[in-house]
């Protein structure tokens, strides 16, 4: 069965790119896509009518601002305005940001990017390259982003405006894993904040940060010294509305401009709107359900095969999502590099299910199915009812976000579900599966040496068809072995005022303030 789609928010774990999707390069080349704008508007100018400033309701709180050590992706949703990459990957292209172009070595070891001129961080101090190396071997150390940085041996600054990036041996999805993904910090700003950077971002970006009241909202404001065009929208805010219909009422009576946090039954009044724009935007991301394989009874693989087979997915995006989503038994399919095609997880089948659990030790006993949102609380409750069919019990406990996420990262809960969004290389997915991430985003605690020595193959084949051969072997694992259960494809439900228009959006659903203004 091939991917489908729906809803959910955690990223990734994968590095701080879950707002610009990307996709590997091979070596001996030069580049630099398109230019992502290189003139600076002299005035961004308002709308008709005066209005330059937006409030857009969001379904949590946030975690903080530091792009090396948050997994969340409405922080990303915030510091994506804040801070700039060296590229950006947007519809098959990169587009330079903060260089003007860069050069790959023939044996793929070593990046060059010639960066822009008199680039302002928000704190007043001009980019060099000393930033940029600052900020890679910051990203090499981040449990975050650790798996995309791990191959990077030095970066050095050549001069002031000249980066060199030197690898142990070829990282064929470096552009999208590095080079798109890590933010470029100011050295200078991050040592003064120190604990404190989490609440205090300086970056390059169109946006520098304002104020953050936490649990209530974060307000942004345009730089004016920004490198490239200045976006349109002066201010905006981010307002908390953790309830679905507060916020579609909040939009329905101009409170707020745009919502990520939409009630699914309300889908159809939102298309039918005459002052409201509805987007279903697909992404990357992959819905499914998360066993810690080290937890009473989810150890045992007949158990979980039961677990797979009882799975009634169609069920589950009807009536826990109310059809906002498609169908899905993968975590990746043909829109990623490397995947091969070669295995799926089980179909939903009673007696198959029933004849697994019969293979096990268990009697009943109530397993913790634990979520971090309302919405995924809703599948729970779902899926609570399809494994009574085959007897088996859990109990759904909705926790705050944060807590949530801590405690699937130490290991203190049996199963969950999330969504997952990768940009498009099996490669990303190490963050999830690969046994040094345990205590990180590897929340199935999967500590498998062929699975690992996959991933680290995979990654330097420069071969397409070599390495769908070599990715197979994680497919067969995941999937074989019901590690995990997958159920869906996110599609990303954003509405907002007709007034407003939304010039792109990304793999992850989300778009940035530079992609929205005004008419």
């Amino acid at each position: 069965m091939k991917k489908k789609l729906i809803s959910m928010l955690l990223v990734c774990a994968m590095a701080a790119g879950a707002l610009a999707g990307c996709g590997g390069s091979s070596g001996g080349s030069s580049g630099g896509g398109a230019g992502a704008g290189t003139e600076k508007a002299a005035d961004a100018g308002n709308p008709e009518g005066g209005k330059d400033t937006i409030k857009i309701a969001v379904y949590s709180d946030f975690a903080g601002f530091d792009p090396y050590n948050s997994g969340m992706d409405l922080d990303k949703v915030v510091y994506s305005n804040i801070f700039d990459c060296l590229l950006r990957y947007y519809d098959g292209k990169y587009e330079n940001v903060l260089c003007k172009d860069y050069s790959i070595s023939e044996d793929g070891t070593e990046y060059t990017f010639n960066l822009k001129e008199g680039v302002k961080f928000h704190n007043g101090e001009t980019l060099t390259a000393g930033d940029v190396v600052f900020s890679m071997m910051r990203a090499k150390e981040s449990s975050e982003m650790s798996n995309f940085t791990k191959n990077i041996v030095k970066a050095e600054a050549v001069d002031d405006l000249t980066v060199k990036i030197v690898l142990d041996q070829p990282y064929v999805p470096f552009l999208t894993a590095v080079a798109s993904t890590v933010c470029i910090m100011n050295e200078k700003a991050v040592n003064e904040a120190g604990d404190n950077i989490r609440q205090m971002p300086v970056g390059t970006g169109p946006y520098k940060f304002k104020q953050w009241d936490s649990g209530s909202q974060v307000v942004l404001e345009r730089f004016d010294d920004y490198h490239d065009a200045l976006p349109q929208i002066r201010e905006a805010n981010y307002v908390v509305l953790t309830n679905p219909e507060t916020a579609l009422t909040a939009l329905q009576t101009g409170e707020i401009d745009m919502t990520y946090t939409i009630p699914p039954i309300a889908v159809q009044e939102l298309k039918d709107s005459q002052d409201l724009v509805l987007d279903l935007n697909p992404t990357m991301g992959s819905g499914y359900i998360v066993m810690n394989l080290e937890a009473p009874f989810l150890s045992d693989p007949n158990f979980r095969m039961a677990l797979a087979y009882a799975t009634n997915r169609e069920h589950i995006v009807e009536v826990g999502m109310d059809g906002v989503a498609k169908v899905s038994s993968l975590l990746w399919d043909e829109r990623t590099a490397g995947y091969s095609g070669k295995y799926t997880t089980p179909e939903f089948n009673l007696d198959k299910a029933k004849e697994y659990l019969a293979k096990t030790d268990y009697n009943g006993e109530e397993i913790p199915f634990v979520v971090g949102y309302e919405n995924y609380k809703k599948i729970g409750v779902v899926y609570q009812e399809e494994l009574k069919q085959i007897g088996v019990n859990i109990s759904v406990e909705q926790l705050e976000a944060n807590t949530w996420v801590s405690d699937m990262k130490s290991g203190n809960f049996a199963m969950s579900t999330i969504v997952q969004t990768m940009d498009p290389d099996v490669d990303f997915w190490s963050t999830m599966f690969m046994s040094s991430a345990i205590g990180g985003y590897n929340f199935s605690r999967l500590n498998e040496a062929d699975v690992d020595k996959a991933f680290q193959d995979g990654s330097v084949c420069q071969d397409p068809e070599q390495r769908k051969d070599i990715y197979s072997v994680i497919e067969k694992k995941l999937y074989e072995d019901t590690i995990i259960i997958p159920i869906y494809d996110r599609v990303v439900t954003c509405a907002y005022n007709k007034g407003v228009t939304v010039d792109r959006s990304y793999d992850s659903g989300f778009s940035t303030l530079r992609d929205m203004h005004w008419d």
